[in-house]
């Protein structure tokens, strides 16, 4: 009996704590990863990064160069990432067979707009909350990509019994330009040279435009 409450216990404990976002199960790891680059990241977790590695490649040697962490004018970025489920799912839907069937400089103009300058951890974002027609909601922070869009992003403090010193801080953000308002499935993903913030599965690229 005292055996069969253990492994209740213990089910129940790793079915709690899959992620500190409090979504739901996304796969992404997240947290430090010292003495890797974006790339090395990436290419360390194939399942969620391989096509968006090989995409970054296809855009051409300056989005390389950024993403290793050796382009001067930007040493440090926060990226809004897609994942091989956002990528795929645009080859499929327009028949297209692999990432290099893509237009190299569409690939790199999708890519700025889902970097901006420098680190935004979650606890930098401020609370906010979306309007039922506008682009912009009320609170959050309005955010300039390498592109020269505007995202507009914002966390909702989710209480726990009253309490929200410990409580879930879910990221959202919405391109303005689309009006596409997406979540952040697993966030404050930091390698050596940026931070990264995983858009949710069903977020599909050309989706900012």
């Amino acid at each position: 009996m005292k055996l069969n409450i253990l492994i209740v216990l213990i089910i129940f404990a790793g079915a709690t704590s899959c992620t500190k976002d409090n979504f739901y199960y996304s796969g992404i790891s997240d947290g430090r990863h010292e003495g890797k680059n974006m790339l090395e990241y990436m290419q360390a977790h194939p399942y969620d990064w391989d096509s968006t590695r090989v995409m970054i490649h296809h855009a051409g040697d300056d989005m390389v160069k950024l993403f290793e962490g050796k382009d001067e004018r930007h040493k440090e970025f926060t990226f809004f990432g897609m994942t091989n489920h956002s990528i795929r799912r645009y080859l499929l839907q327009h028949n297209l067979k692999q990432v290099s069937d893509l237009d190299a400089e569409w690939c790199r103009t999708i890519l700025l707009k889902h970097l901006i300058d420098g680190k935004l951890y979650r606890k930098e974002i401020p609370a906010g909350e979306p309007g039922l027609y506008e682009t912009v909601g009320t609170g959050g922070t309005t955010l300039t990509t390498l592109a020269g869009t505007k995202i507009w992003t914002y966390v909702v403090v989710e209480e726990k019994n009253g309490v929200v010193q410990h409580a879930s801080r879910p990221i959202y953000i919405r391109f303005e330009e689309s009006g596409r308002l997406l979540q952040v499935v697993s966030g404050d993903i930091e390698p050596d040279n940026c931070l990264v913030h995983a858009l949710d599965y069903r977020f599909t690229i050309g989706e900012e435009e």
